[in-house]
C-alpha cells in the first residue's frame, strides 16, 4: 500500500510538472499595467465565437476590469448562488434549519447533474446535506427542493434588497431546462416522459423556433457585475453577517464542474466559485464561472465572473481562452497587491 502511495504521488508530481512546463513555454508575459491586463481579456474575448461579459475586481482595493459587465447573461447553474444566499437569509430568520431534513420522493427528482436523481426514494436529507450537494456536485434535485422551498418571490426580493436591478430568478432547474430544450417549462416532465419525446420535435422548427425564444428570454438571468456584487458582500461579511457570510463561503469552497477560473491557477491557491452550463446537441451555447481568490502573500481577495452565452465552438477551446482570462487577473493583482515580507 505505501509503495502503491508513493507511486501514485510520484504520478501526480510529473503531470503538475508537465502541466507547468507547458503553461512556462506559453508566449506569456504578466501584465504589468491595468491597460495590459484589458488587451489580454479583449484579445481572447475576440477570439470566442459567442457572447462573453467579463468582471474582475480586487475587493480590498477596489480595482475593476469590466466588459459587458452590466449586460444580461443566462445564468445556467450559477443561479444557485442567490439560491444559496436567500437560504441562509431565511436560516437567520429561524424559518429554516440546516439541521430540518426532508425525505426524497420521486417527484423531486430532476434531470441533469447531480447525484440525488440516481439514489432511491425515501432518503432522509438535512437541509445542509442538500445544500452541500446543490453547489458541490451542482445537483438539480437538491436545487430544486431548496428553491421550492425558499420560494423564487424570495429569491427575488433579497436580490433586491442586496441591490441587484437586473438580476431574475424564476425557473428551477427542471424548468430552466424544459425551457432551454424548447418544451414547455410549465409542464413538468418525468424522465420517462421526456424520454419519450419523439425524436422529430428535436429536429422541427417549432423546436428550433422555442429554442431561440428562450435563448432571447430573461429567466434565471443576470450581470457579471451583479453576480460578482454577491460574491463581494460574502468577503466582506454583508450577506446578513460575518458569521453566515462565512459558512456561505464554506460552501462555495466544495466546487465542483466546468472550472474555467481555476484552470491555470498555481495548484493549491483557494477559491470558493460557482459555474454553469448548458449545452444543445453535445455543444455548450452557455458557460459561466464565477468565483473568489485567495490571492497568496497575502494580497487580497479577487472576484472574477466569466459568463458565455451564444457560445458555438468546442468546450476545450472555451475553457482554454476563459482560462487565460482568469490567470491573467490573478497574475496582475497578485503582483500589484502582494505584501512584501520584511528583512530583519
Amino acid at each position: 500500500m505505501f509503495r502503491k502511495i508513493i507511486v501514485l504521488i510520484s504520478v501526480f508530481i510529473l503531470i503538475e510538472g508537465l502541466l507547468l512546463a507547458d503553461f512556462q513555454n506559453t508566449q506569456y508575459k504578466i501584465p504589468e499595467t491595468k491597460e495590459e491586463l484589458r488587451q489580454i481579456v479583449q484579445s481572447k474575448i475576440k477570439q470566442i465565437n459567442g457572447t462573453m461579459g467579463v468582471y474582475i475586481k480586487h475587493v480590498e482595493s477596489g480595482e475593476s476590469l469590466g466588459i459587458n459587465e452590466n449586460n444580461r447573461f443566462q445564468l445556467a447553474s450559477v443561479f444557485k448562488i442567490p439560491v444559496l444566499l436567500t437560504l441562509f437569509k431565511q436560516i437567520s430568520l429561524d424559518k429554516i434549519s440546516l439541521d430540518d431534513r426532508l425525505m426524497l420522493e420521486t417527484r423531486d427528482k430532476t434531470y441533469g447533474s447531480g447525484l440525488l436523481n440516481s439514489m432511491k426514494p425515501g432518503l432522509n436529507l438535512a437541509i445542509n446535506d442538500l445544500q452541500l450537494l446543490m453547489m458541490a456536485k451542482s445537483d438539480n434535485t437538491a436545487t430544486d427542493i431548496l428553491f421550492e422551498l425558499v420560494t423564487p418571490q424570495a429569491i427575488n426580493e433579497y436580490m433586491s434588497e442586496l441591490g441587484l436591478k437586473e438580476t431574475k430568478i424564476d425557473f428551477n432547474t427542471r424548468q430552466l431546462i424544459l425551457g432551454y430544450l424548447g418544451l414547455d417549462p410549465n409542464k413538468p416532465l418525468t424522465f420517462a416522459e421526456l424520454k419519450m419525446v419523439p425524436d422529430s420535435f428535436w429536429t422541427s422548427k417549432k423546436s428550433h423556433e422555442k429554442q431561440k425564444a428562450f435563448d432571447l428570454s430573461d429567466h434565471d438571468t443576470s450581470t457579471p457585475f451583479e453576480i460578482a456584487l454577491l460574491l463581494e458582500k460574502c468577503v466582506k461579511g454583508e450577506i446578513i453577517n460575518r458569521e453566515m457570510s462565512d459558512k456561505i463561503l464554506e460552501t462555495l469552497k466544495h466546487h465542483t464542474g466546468a472550472e474555467l477560473i481555476t484552470r491555470y491557477l498555481p495548484f493549491g491557491v483557494t477559491i470558493a466559485r460557482k459555474g454553469g452550463s448548458l449545452a444543445r446537441y453535445g455543444n455548450y451555447t452557455v458557460l459561466n464561472d464565477s468565483g473568489i481568490i485567495w490571492l497568496p502573500k497575502e494580497a487580497g481577495h479577487l472576484v472574477i465572473c466569466l459568463f458565455g452565452n451564444n457560445l458555438k465552438e468546442i468546450h476545450y477551446k472555451l475553457k482554454d481562452k476563459m482560462g487565460w482570462i482568469a490567470r491573467a487577473a490573478y497574475d496582475y493583482f497578485l503582483e500589484k497587491n502582494k505584501k512584501q515580507k520584511k528583512v530583519k
